[in-house]
């Protein structure tokens, strides 16, 4: 069971709660995400229809 006197020394290592850096993990994250709206898009891109498909069917 966790008492108030079990639970002080705990709290005391968990720290200030404030992330110091980790502005690379985000710079990745959006360059992820916007690679990947891309590509997506690239794809769509790609495979749209056109006049060339059509002439193709005559």
């Amino acid at each position: 069971m966790i008492t108030a006197l079990n639970l002080s020394p705990l709290l005391a290592q968990v720290g200030s709660g404030r992330i110091q850096g980790g502005w690379e993990y985000i710079w990745a994250a959006y360059l992820i995400a916007w690679g990947s709206l891309s590509l997506y898009a690239l794809s769509l891109w790609l495979r749209r229809p056109g006049q060339a498909s059509h002439d193709s069917k005559e």
